[in-house]
């Protein structure tokens, strides 16, 4: 009994110890849950085609990187050229999941980075199509009250590049030189 009293104990202080950390650095529940919808909808919004809401989630200078060399876009204003792709009424974002995401926040309270995998699922003329277990990472900052992605970058491990990817993009590098 007394060894579960102690193991609780210490349980209860590393919890307290971290909420007041937390507590003392401004960072809020509230603050957690708007930084973990603000990832979420950053891939989310494409279910609704919602772009002014999607727009909202976007710093003036954003940085995006995403998986392929042509995927890099600097600033809000090439980021609402670059999504015309997505207003074509036969794209739809299906589904999406942000597996193992791990949030952590500055000393400040006003800036938070993460990480996660990430299923993303659209369609397009009915084919859906997802990119699996892309590897994506991202800052968040707090301004004007609001959380705003500054920078997300998505990649793929080098040994987990889909099979169809490296066909595609690296399949001259294994053929026979003749």
């Amino acid at each position: 009994m007394k060894k579960r009293f102690t193991t609780i104990s210490i349980v209860l202080l590393c919890l307290l110890s971290f909420a007041n950390r937390a507590a003392s650095q401004g960072i809020t529940s509230s603050d957690s849950v708007a930084v973990k919808k603000t990832i979420e909808q950053s891939i989310g919004w494409a279910i609704e085609k919602d772009f002014n809401a999607m727009f909202r989630l976007w710093a003036d200078n954003l940085f995006i990187s995403w998986v392929f060399s042509n995927n890099i876009v600097v600033g809000l204003d090439n980021f609402k050229t670059f999504a015309e792709q997505w207003k074509d009424p036969d794209f739809r974002g299906t589904r999406f999941a942000f597996k193992n995401l791990r949030i952590v926040f500055s000393r400040s309270g006003d800036v938070a980075w993460y990480s996660s995998f990430l299923d993303d699922c659209s369609s397009y003329k009915g084919k859906e199509s997802c990119m699996e277990n892309v590897f994506v990472t991202g800052v968040l900052e707090k301004r004007d009250g609001r959380w705003v992605h500054v920078l997300m970058h998505g990649s793929y491990p080098v040994d987990k590049i889909p099979e169809n990817y490296v066909k595609e993009f690296y399949s001259n590098l294994f053929e026979k030189k003749k």
